[in-house]
């Protein structure tokens, strides 16, 4: 047998190669921590009782984390990633149902419409999960710089995906880029600060209750964002007029 061969059996074990074990290992301690946060919160995540639960050594988890807290962000990662990937797979595909089929303004302006109520859906979904809603609302709140700078991070990017969804209710919104930031973070707050209190106050209205008076933000802010555009276009149009009009008598 060939030195090469010996190292080849070495590195396989049970029929997995190291690489294979390491990334096993290190997702049964990222389920250990969404069970543990999730339900009694970081503090309760030690280390004796994530590798309890995860059925693994100390030598383990310092294989793939420096730290608890670094075990915290692997945790928000794995939970925000599977969430934002669904979400635009959902606008993507209503944006290409869109594109392949001719509607009418009326037929389009409900279909997009459509398109925000399921995203707020599939989120409130999310949120009705208690060990999602517990982690993702409130123990990210003020753990560390870090964390927080993730916080940030990830309500940037659902920031850019509403604002999107915004854009296919009204495609006409005429609006500055740093402007489209504070509107798309302050309508992320508003859904986040809804579904925090939702589950802090132990899920007293239904999924659909929730959508429908979100629903009405988004909506009611792409009509005010169409109207001011349509202002910003109308009030120099005048103001041209009327200055045309005096130049003449």
């Amino acid at each position: 047998m060939t030195e090469g061969k010996i190292k080849l059996e070495k590195r396989i074990y049970a029929g997995l190669d190291l690489t294979t074990r390491k990334a096993e290992r290190k997702i049964r301690f990222i389920e250990a921590g969404i069970k543990i946060i999730g339900t009694n919160g970081y503090r309760s995540a030690t280390l004796r009782a994530l590798c309890s639960e995860a059925g693994l050594t100390e030598r383990y988890f310092y294989e793939s984390f420096s730290s608890t807290e670094a075990l915290f962000l692997a945790v928000l990662d794995h939970l925000t990633l599977d969430f934002k990937t669904r979400l635009r797979a959902l606008i993507q595909s209503h944006t290409n149902q869109q594109n392949s089929q001719p509607q009418s303004k009326i037929q389009n302006i409900a279909d997009q419409t459509d398109l925000a109520r399921l995203a707020l859906r599939l989120y409130f979904t999310e949120v009705q999960n208690p060990v999602f809603a517990r982690i993702t609302l409130i123990e990210v709140l003020g753990m560390s710089p870090t964390v927080d700078q993730k916080y940030i991070e990830n309500t940037r990017e659902f920031s850019i995906l509403v604002t999107q969804i915004i854009r296919a209710i009204e495609p006409n919104i005429r609006i500055e880029p740093q402007d489209e930031d504070i509107v798309g973070t302050a309508l992320v707050g508003s859904v986040i600060t809804a579904a925090t209190g939702w589950m802090l106050q132990g899920y007293p209205y239904s999924i659909e209750q929730m959508v429908n008076n979100c629903l009405k933000i988004l909506t009611g802010t792409a009509r005010q964002l169409i109207s001011s555009a349509v202002q910003d276009i109308a009030i120099p149009v005048a103001a041209n007029a009327i200055i045309k009009q005096a130049n003449a008598t």
